[in-house]
């Protein structure tokens, strides 16, 4: 199985679709200026495999491009994955395409869709690599999970970023990101074939196992425990169902057989009986809601009853008041209606007076006025009494029905105080008929007929067994040959590329995830060696190394490698001069020359390899010049500039 990358797509907003056209099994090159979009391919290809977050620039690319693809060639097989484009300021988009069976890319993006989760794809893309069923079971103690070996880790064997490839600390692609480093550890013995998939099915069968094992020696040290204290635990549990109510009330039996007897009586579970009420809570809320309507009728009704009492009383008033002006007006049939003194001579003594008085008629039409008044008061009396009796009815009823709900809501309080106390001890008695239950049912598995401790000698005899199956030494002796390989083809690379420290043993440390160089003044790793172009070369060297063994044991990894700007210690992109070296000291050269003949040599060698490099530098080798697929120069990029004008 071999898996590479047939072409790079990207489609524009427009409907246009730019192809990246890539050979099988050979040297690939674009080489171009700065900004035109080199870097970015190798991030579609992460993206589009499933990467929970876009690492393409924004810029040019995530404004004029609306979805990416990658057309992959499994053994003659087309396969499509398209994935949405962002946008601008967004981190990722969960449309994802994926189609077997592709030969020709789509003219456009119209028929792209979502079809598939990033998790659907992880598996189908494991499915088409050959990853197997495998488990990475951490030792016992550590916190972190299980780990099954996928596509996702597969990919980070395949991509090397500009930020990456020349990072002295950090060997592998996004070693940096959280989980990763120990993902990279967990799952690189699986894809260098150092374990099988026997290996993994023994394991998981050994954990399994192991995990049965404890769970019934738990059990049978529970149920051991209850045993030994069966008959003491035994009265204390025929004391608490005395108290719950399960067991007569009885003096306490004095054999055993007799109090386990009523605890096997006490365990059975007993019929319910609730008082009947049908909802509580809700009636006694309904009854509430009554005594506050009729306490509001009754307020009311002492407003309107004040208001007839203060009428009556005003009323009383003023006939008391009027009665007695009637008998001071009284006088007036004594006195002459003669009064030639126009009002100045008094009627009594018929002195000259100097306030005329009011006359005789005047004083009686007063009188007759206040007669006709007290008349309508003496009228009204009668009915404002009558309203005022009425009234007075209607309280004393109001006043029943208040006492009538109040004493509803006292009874209904002690009812629902009842139920609550009822509900209390029937949860205590389920309780204690529980315990009894598991008691009972230990003291049965405790006993010499039980079958437990057989099952139990049988399971530890089975992870004897699987232990001795999976036999982790042979499988440490396998990653131990495994890294030796991988470490003979380094220190071959390293020496072609004359890197410092390429003349002593070199190593792959999956403990640090670092190259280690074995000198005779101790190990020396990647970040202690110095220069850019030893911290480049080591990382092409262990990838082509890796790379080297994957192939050669037909590993379910990608058959491809790429590489973003392999030349940046020789050759950095300020000092662009159109790709050409011959401004660069006799070393720069010498070095650029070594690392791109490595790659060319070692894609003839392996031709069921692919190789991807993006970089400023243009050779004037012919095999270099034959190995450029594209060259983006004088206003050629990845986006075309027209897409940018619409």
């Amino acid at each position: 199985m071999t898996l590479q990358i047939r072409a790079i797509s990207i489609y524009s907003r427009g409907g246009d679709r730019r192809d990246v056209s890539l050979k099988l099994g050979a040297l690939n090159i674009v080489t171009g200026a700065s900004k035109t979009g080199k870097s970015a391919l190798l991030d579609i290809v992460d993206y589009c495999w499933g990467r929970g977050e876009c690492a393409v620039a924004e810029g040019e690319i995530r404004r004029g491009v609306s979805w990416f693809a990658v057309h992959l060639d499994n053994d003659g097989e087309g396969i499509l994955l398209a994935r949405k484009n962002p946008g601008p300021a967004r981190k990722s988009s969960d449309e994802i395409f994926f189609a077997r069976g592709i030969e020709e890319l789509p003219s456009d993006p119209a028929g792209f869709h979502k079809n598939i989760t990033a998790d659907g794809l992880k598996s189908q893309l494991s499915a088409i690599l050959g990853i197997s069923e495998n488990i990475h079971i951490p030792d016992e103690g550590a916190t972190r999970q299980p780990l099954e070996a996928s596509s996702r880790h597969a990919i980070i064997f395949c991509l090397q970023a500009q930020d990456e490839i020349a990072n002295r600390r950090l060997l592998f692609h996004r070693q940096g990101d959280p989980f990763i480093p120990q993902a990279i550890r967990d799952s690189i013995p699986y894809f260098l074939g150092a374990v099988d998939e026997d290996h993994f099915l023994a394991l998981k069968r050994y954990q399994d196992a192991k995990a049965r094992l404890r769970r019934l020696e738990r059990e049978f040290a529970d149920v051991e425990s209850i045993s030994n204290g069966a008959t003491g635990a035994a009265r204390s549990l025929y004391q608490e169902a005395r108290r719950a109510g399960l067991i007569p009330n009885d003096p306490d039996p004095g054999y055993a057989e007799t109090v386990f007897a009523l605890l096997r009586q006490a365990a059975v579970p007993q019929p319910t009986h609730f008082s009947a009420i049908d909802d509580p809570e809700a009636d006694l809320a309904a009854l509430d809601d009554r005594r506050r309507a009729l306490l509001g009728q009754l307020q009311d009704l002492r407003e309107e009853i004040a208001d007839a009492q203060r009428l009556t009383r005003e009323a009383g008033e003023f006939e008391n008041e009027a009665r007695e002006q009637q008998a001071r007006l009284a006088s007036i049939g004594l006195v002459s209606s003669d009064d030639g003194g126009g009002g100045h001579t008094c009627p009594l003594c018929e002195s000259h007076l100097s306030v005329p008085i009011p006359s005789v008629e005047d004083i009686r039409a007063s009188l007759m006025h206040l007669q006709t008044q007290l008349r309508s008061v003496r009228r009204d009396a009668p009915r404002l009494q009558e309203r005022l009796a009425s009234l007075e009815g209607r309280r004393a009823d109001l006043s029943e029905q208040l006492r009538t709900v109040q004493a509803d809501i006292g009874k209904r309080i002690q009812d629902n105080e009842r139920l609550r106390l009822e509900q209390h001890q029937f949860a205590e008695q389920a309780r204690v008929a529980g315990r009894i239950a598991y008691y009972l049912e230990n003291t049965k598995a405790a006993a010499p007929s039980s079958d437990l401790p057989r099952k139990i000698e049988q399971l530890r005899a089975e992870v004897e067994e699987l232990q001795r199956a999976i036999d982790e030494d042979a499988a440490q002796e396998r990653l131990l040959t495994s890294l030796n390989l991988v470490g003979h083809d380094l220190t071959r690379f390293a020496s072609a590329l004359k890197l410092e420290h390429g003349e002593n043993p070199l190593r792959l440390d999956l403990k640090h995830l670092t190259v280690v160089a074995d000198t005779d003044d101790g190990p020396l790793s990647l970040s202690q060696m110095g220069s850019g172009e030893n911290w480049v070369g080591y990382h092409v060297a262990a990838h082509l190394s890796l790379h080297s063994l994957f192939r050669r044991r037909h590993r379910p990894v990608p058959a491809f490698l790429m590489l973003d700007q392999p030349s940046q210690a020789h050759y950095p992109p300020e000092r662009d001069q159109d790709g050409k070296i011959e401004g660069l000291g006799d070393e720069d050269q010498a070095a650029v020359h070594q690392l791109y003949g490595l790659l060319h040599r070692y894609s003839e060698a392996v031709p069921q390899m692919q190789v991807i490099v993006t970089d400023h530098v243009e050779l004037l080798d012919d095999w270099f010049r034959g190995s450029i697929i594209e060259r983006w120069r004088n206003g050629i990029a990845l986006v075309p500039l027209d897409w940018l004008r619409s």
